[in-house]
């Protein structure tokens, strides 16, 4: 059904239930309306649905599968699981009930289970990216990471743009300490897919974790490249400037972050500091303003002009802007070091 169907279909239902009328709706309707309020999050309206679609339709397969939906939704999964062994009686194996039995053995953390199930479906010749995707979860659940780095490699490979699937990998080798085999396997996807910009970041964090900085900043310049409105490449690429004590050009990265996301209080932060770090305390107290003015629960820019006051002797102004530092985070230590050195010198002055 197209999305005017669906929503002809829900403004009955509505209608009907508001009016405590009956109306009869075929199978199809009955899915898409009780689709419909699960996906928006209208349980109520689900149940009532799945309910009434029984009563009218007691022998679908495909209702009673949105019923177990329902209930694992709704964390009764025991329920769920008698439900579809009630199915599994009268009806064959397939792609559908076997994905749904499987999720019902995973939220019993019967992983092994589930995973038998999934394979099942690979014999079924069906839908093999997600399936792949699905046994890599369960992997990662029993901390396989050989296993599901492998999974994932095999759904990535039927949808090559799937970002989520990406990540999954990365994080497979993460666990495993495989950084060099990170780099091959990131490197190699990147001839087939040049212009991923998640990729090319997670390729230069992988540099940068073996600091291999120069190969780092030029991942993260292809990354933006790719897409320049990606936040994530720019703060790490000033990262690697300013531990170079590249302070000037790590401003310039910085500036164009705000270019990008105008209200960063994070970008006002570093650039205040990067400009402190230069001796120009001026630029460095204005950024560190503009920090606190967007977010001011950046507590780091209180600690940064709190030490700048203290530096100048201003030492009413330094203590108000550690307190508020302090009421933001109270688990700094140096935090707390400040303020003691504050109330200190205020007591001494007076």
């Amino acid at each position: 059904m197209d999305i005017n169907d669906v929503k002809f279909s829900v403004d009955r239902f509505e209608k009907m239930i508001n009016d405590n009328s009956l109306l009869f709706f075929d199978s199809f309707e009955f899915e898409s309306i009780v689709t419909h309020y699960l996906e928006n999050g209208k349980i109520e309206y689900a149940r009532k649905a799945i309910d009434l679609s029984l009563n009218q339709h007691p022998t679908s397969s495909s209702l009673i599968l949105l019923k177990i939906e329902l209930y694992i939704h709704e964390d009764k999964i025991n329920e769920a699981d008698e439900l579809l062994n009630s199915i599994l009686i009268n009806e064959n194996l397939n792609e559908e009930i076997c994905i749904v039995k499987a999720n019902i053995l995973s939220k019993k953390k019967l992983h092994y289970k589930a995973i038998e199930y999934l394979n099942k479906i690979l014999t079924m010749g069906e839908n093999n990216n997600e399936i792949h995707y699905l046994i890599g979860i369960e992997y990662l659940f029993l901390e396989n990471f050989v296993k599901a780095k492998s999974n994932f490699i095999n759904s990535l490979n039927y949808n090559s743009s799937d970002h989520g699937t990406l990540y999954n990998i990365i994080y497979c080798f993460e666990m495993l300490n495989k950084k060099l085999n990170s780099i091959s396997f990131l490197n190699n996807y990147l001839d087939r897919n040049p212009y991923c910009e998640i990729s090319w970041y997670n390729l230069g964090k992988q540099y940068v974790s073996l600091k291999k900085y120069e190969e780092g900043l030029n991942s993260f310049d292809f990354a933006i490249i790719s897409d320049e409105n990606f936040t994530s490449p720019y703060i790490e690429k000033a990262k690697i400037l300013q531990r170079l004590d590249k302070y000037e050009e790590a401003i310039i990265i910085y500036k164009k972050l705000l270019s990008v996301n105008k209200t960063s209080s994070y970008a006002m932060l570093k650039i205040g500091h990067c400009y402190e770090k230069i001796g120009n305390s001026s630029n460095a107290l204005a950024y560190y303003y503009k920090s606190v003015h967007y977010d001011p629960s950046t507590d780091k820019a209180w600690y940064r002009l709190s030490k700048y006051f203290l530096k100048n002797k201003n030492y009413k102004k330094a203590n108000d802007y550690i307190e508020k530092a302090i009421r933001i985070n109270q688990e700094k230590p140096k935090y707390w070091k400040l303020y003691l050195k504050c109330a200190s010198l205020i007591s001494a002055k007076n």
